[in-house]
């Protein structure tokens, strides 16, 4: 049985692009030839109803994507090891509480990635978060950036790498209005960017790139190669 690497996106606070991030790692890593399936964990179902291609009773379902399936947590909890096995990633999509049951959804995890935006009371947070995630015996595979803006940010992304150091992840994903427009078209960015005929010399690339370098750090991280 192959080994499946179960990973949690998670932040107590919200705003900061979780699912967003899941949505994006699920389309750089399908594009590597890597199976994944995406669990939603919140209540609000967000990132359950964006994959969404047609109606279901299955614990497991298809998307318009051939290597990402998706489902909710309470479905997934139905789905035996050996038909999780047949994925290289299942990624969590957690919601912004520290509640039993997330602690529950942390310990099952192999290694939980944190989203955090810039600001001043974050990196008081992110300890909470940290901790919670040590306690439950769990690997950090680190905290990430996301919706930077070099002009108001730039000082204070300084600060988070002195405190957080090999912690902080060397992927920053930009701040793009974009995120909004593809959500609303049902399309993960690099693929709304497709249907739109986006030039990819355009800057509104950056945060496609940046999705794609964070899946390659969590690649290498996590014993897999780049197979594009």
């Amino acid at each position: 049985m192959k080994k499946v690497r179960k990973i949690g996106i998670f932040n107590n606070k919200g705003g900061v692009a979780k699912t967003t991030s899941v949505i994006n790692l699920a389309y750089s890593l399908q594009k590597h030839d890597y199976k994944v399936l995406v669990v939603d964990c919140d209540t609000q179902e967000n990132c359950f109803t964006f994959f969404m291609s047609r109606k279901d009773t299955s614990n497991i379902l298809p998307t318009d994507y051939k290597n990402i399936h998706h489902t909710t947590w309470e479905r997934y909890t139905s789905i035996d090891e050996q038909k999780q096995a047949e994925f290289n990633y299942i990624l969590f999509d957690l919601p912004p509480t520290i509640s039993e049951e997330v602690k529950q959804i942390i310990h099952h995890c192999t290694v939980v990635y944190v989203p955090t935006i810039l600001g001043e009371f974050e990196i008081s947070g992110l300890k909470k978060v940290t901790d919670e995630i040590h306690k439950q015996n769990v690997r950090l595979g680190g905290v990430f950036v996301t919706m930077y803006q070099a002009q108001n940010d730039d000082e204070i992304i300084e600060e988070f790498r002195r405190v957080l150091q090999n912690r902080l992840m060397k992927t920053v994903i930009p701040y793009s209005k974009t995120v909004r427009e593809s959500q609303k078209a049902g399309l993960p960015i690099e693929a709304y960017f497709y249907e739109k005929g986006v030039p990819r010399t355009q800057t509104s690339w950056k945060i496609v790139n940046a999705y794609e370098n964070l899946a390659n750090e969590i690649m290498e991280a996590n014993g897999h190669e780049n197979n594009v």
